[in-house]
């Protein structure tokens, strides 16, 4: 109990202290800083420490060859729990999220999503779901990546939901390849507030899904393409093993 008191404290002390530095380098950067690499570069600071903080906490990344950093993508990955964004950042990307607008009620999210460019999504809104896609298109053009839960929510029961259509229909409309990204371990890293430990995150990048592929197929297609993908690699990995 006294590790996981400390680990809280530990990270509420990093988190101001790096929504500080991250607004000054916002306001040194983002006049000239177009893809934020600055940013993004602190994100993953920002994003590891969750991890690096916790004793017993393990990362482990899979399949990084897969990823090509000198290109955009539509990234995709399955939806376990609240640490699958910060897990994301172990592969170093330069990505902007698309994320549900609710999330800027939660405190030091919304600051990083503001600060970070992220694309908000308001749910049901048709107005905001052309937005987002003119918005993934210009990141995507100027080289930065897009990521997308295509789950939208995840269940509770732990298993994939079914993948909506939007990250396809935005890589083709921007002619870029599918990243899919298989996550485990994000699920139940805590017992009530207690840090489960020893514990380990897993992140595999999967071969992409060419722009080729992604140009010859519908939306559907794709996308049970690259749910079938994930949930395969899934049944590989070791759920919820704590190495």
């Amino acid at each position: 109990m006294i590790i996981s008191i400390l680990y809280y404290v530990a990270l509420i002390l990093f988190l101001i202290v790096y929504a500080v530095l991250i607004s000054l380098a916002w306001a040194l950067t983002v006049w000239w800083d177009r893809k934020r690499a600055v940013i993004s570069a602190m994100t993953y600071i920002h994003a590891m420490m969750l991890f690096w903080l916790a004793p017993g906490w393990k990362v482990r990344v899979q399949g990084e060859e897969h990823f090509d950093r000198a290109k955009p993508y539509v990234i995709i990955c399955n939806h376990r729990g609240m640490f699958d964004i910060p897990l994301m950042y172990a592969i170093r990307p330069n990505i902007r999220w698309v994320a549900k607008r609710e999330l800027l009620k939660a405190p030091f999210v919304n600051h990083a999503l503001l600060v970070h460019g992220d694309i908000l999504l308001r749910r049901g809104d048709p107005l905001s779901a052309r937005q987002m896609f003119e918005r993934g298109k210009e990141f995507l053009r100027r080289g930065v990546s897009v990521a997308i839960f295509p789950e939208g929510t995840r269940l509770k029961s732990g298993e994939m939901n079914r993948f909506k259509e939007g990250a396809f229909k935005l890589a083709q409309m921007a002619g870029v390849a599918i990243l899919p990204v298989a996550i485990d371990g994000t699920g139940n890293p805590l017992v009530g507030w207690k840090l489960r430990r020893p514990h380990t995150f897993r992140l595999h990048v999967l071969p992409p899904l060419s722009a080729e592929t992604v140009a010859e197929n519908d939306a559907q297609t794709l996308a049970t393409m690259a749910r079938e993908r994930i949930e395969s690699e899934l049944r590989t990995m070791k759920p919820g093993e704590n190495l």
